[in-house]
């Protein structure tokens, strides 16, 4: 059976999460043959490549140094070849039919990138997509509790979470790749904007669920801070001045 699917797993020294982030996929993404399981590691030091490599049916992607995320997607993108791909974090859990609905909404062709209905552990929502408009974007639902009756339909959005995002590879050739100045944060609204500048919709899809540990992957909140402040300042003068244009040029398949 040929792979409709690659899952591209981001690590860096989360080998507890990972495991279980791995275990949930195999459970619950359907017949093996049907996806390839990739796992690109950030230079990690807690053991995860030694654990990696101990999977038959994981793929691994090794750096040796901390890359950054969206450099980190685009080898696991690239490593690739189904026509379906899903970035993962490290600290999501696959739950039962989460795949489906996924692959089913990147088979219209107006659809370039999909995201579940993102919700922690322990119940509340933190991705059901950004809705109103550049100037003022709205995050849905974040920290309310996950009732099934909110945000139940798909909707067109402005982007969605990359903690678990879907695209499509016969795209990449007019999308391009993540932009790589961002190490961590902004690159999958980055790509969001980018394919609706192409006419293509941003599509949440609340039939399929995935948990979530925010933040989970790393836990210096300083960090982080850092990095969210970095590639905002990045993102806002991108997309502000137009060097958007030069940049998918750059970003482009050779």
């Amino acid at each position: 059976m040929k792979p409709t699917v690659d899952l591209v797993v981001v690590n860096f020294n989360t080998k507890t999460l990972l495991a279980r982030c791995l275990a949930s996929l195999r459970r619950y993404s359907g017949e093996p043959g049907s996806y390839r399981l990739w796992v690109v590691d950030n230079g990690s030091t807690d053991g995860s490549v030694p654990f990696i490599r101990s999977l038959p049916w994981v793929t691994g992607v090794y750096n040796r140094e901390n890359r950054g995320y969206a450099t980190a997607c685009n080898q696991g993108i690239k490593a690739g070849r189904a026509p379906v791909i899903i970035l993962l974090n490290s600290d999501t859990l696959a739950t039962a039919g989460w795949l489906p609905p996924l692959v089913k909404a990147l088979q219209d062709p107006k659809v370039a990138v999909v995201g579940p209905r993102l919700v922690t552990p322990d119940g509340f929502l933190v991705g059901a997509g950004v809705i109103g408009d550049e100037t003022n974007p709205v995050i849905r639902g974040w920290g309310q509790p996950d009732d099934p009756a909110l945000f139940a339909e798909p909707t067109v959005c402005l982007s969605v979470c990359g903690a678990c995002l879907g695209l499509k590879r016969e795209l990449l050739p007019e999308l391009g790749y993540f932009d790589e100045n961002y190490f961590h944060y902004f690159e999958e609204t980055d790509y969001c904007y980018r394919a609706r500048r192409h006419g293509y919709e941003v599509l949440y899809v609340p039939d399929s669920r995935v948990l979530h540990l925010v933040n989970g992957s790393c836990r210096n909140r300083k960090r982080l801070q850092a990095f969210f402040q970095q590639s905002k300042a990045y993102f806002d003068r991108k997309w502000r001045t137009g060097e958007e244009t030069d940049q998918l040029r750059q970003n482009k398949l050779s």
